[in-house]
């Protein structure tokens, strides 16, 4: 990617989800850049989700090391004890094998929720692919019920879609 200038520009573009996530999205593609390492992008990108949507109480990013997640990047009021899950448990599991975007309004009534915080009521885990491949996933809990709107969601595909780019490029 030498000489190739602004990297964000090879980003596809992102449909118009509202002014706040759009800017997040430009921002975030600032630093998703491949001459960046993977722990300050990964950092970054989990600590700009947090501190710009109020509403997101914890932040994560996994990444698939084998048949088992583990946690690369977090931010929040404490780590979970969840840092290693294995495909197909949990929420986290159930969007890693099945490559789909899971989102729970109430984790109280999924018996598939782990639990991580007594804090969180709902819960949305956005894989990180790209080529058929899963990378990773975002998994964003919220202390309020229902908390996710369709426009988080689109916003949160598209911000894994951009780091899937990424960690592709990296090989």
């Amino acid at each position: 990617m030498r000489g190739v200038g602004n990297y964000a520009s090879f980003f596809s573009k992102a449909p118009p989800i509202g002014p706040k996530y759009n800017g997040t999205i430009e921002a975030m593609r600032i630093v998703i850049d491949p001459k960046r390492p993977p722990p300050a992008v990964l950092d970054f990108v989990a600590g700009h989700l947090r501190a710009t949507f109020p509403h997101y109480s914890w932040v994560g990013i996994y990444l698939l090391d084998g048949e088992t997640l583990r946690l690369g990047a977090w931010k929040g009021e404490q780590v979970t004890e969840h840092v290693a899950i294995p495909i197909g448990q949990g929420i986290c599991g159930l969007a890693a094998r099945t490559r789909q975007t899971v989102l729970v309004p109430d984790v109280s009534k999924d018996p598939r929720y782990l639990a991580c915080f007594p804090n969180t009521k709902s819960e949305i885990v956005v894989p990180i692919q790209t080529d058929g491949r899963v990378f990773g996933e975002i998994d964003i809990d919220s202390d309020a019920l229902d908390a996710f709107t369709p426009q988080d969601r689109q916003f949160l595909e598209v911000v894994a879609g951009d780091l899937a780019f990424y960690l592709k490029a990296k090989g």
